[in-house]
């Protein structure tokens, strides 16, 4: 009876544990692109911005986060300090609109093994236009 409730106050602290993560993973991604939406793109002031608020909100750094592409894309922009990704993905059929995606990373920590699992979240922006079609080539 002793390991039912054992296993069963575990799984139940797991739960929580991953549930917390995730929320928090998913309230810096939303920020993230609400920063690059503000500044419509990632550019030195949205960075700055995301720099600071990724030092207030206490997301962690993850060693070994590596961003890799996404559907095709190319990897725009990575912040090995602070461990997120942004992606640029242009519009074929609009050359003067793209969107970022953004990953950044849940972790999961299992303090008695001293090992943590990592699961990327990704949200994109909407489309931003930009008239002088300074990110696309279509040369």
């Amino acid at each position: 009876m002793y390991n039912i409730i054992a296993i069963f106050i575990v799984v139940v602290f797991a739960i929580i544990a991953g549930t917390m993560s995730y929320f928090k993973a998913f309230k810096v991604n939303s920020r993230i692109v609400g920063i690059i939406e503000k500044y419509e793109g990632y550019n030195d002031l949205a960075k700055n911005e995301i720099s600071s608020l990724l030092k207030t909100m206490g997301y962690r750094h993850i060693d070994g986060a590596t961003c890799k592409t996404r559907r095709g894309s190319k990897l725009y922009a990575q912040d090995p300090a602070h461990s997120y990704c942004v992606y640029l993905y242009c519009d074929e059929n609009d050359q003067y609109k793209y969107r970022y995606g953004v990953t950044t990373f849940i972790t999961i920590d299992f303090p008695i093994l001293t090992t943590f699992i990592k699961i990327p979240i990704y949200t994109e922006t909407t489309g931003i236009h930009e008239m002088s079609n300074w990110q696309c080539n279509y040369d």
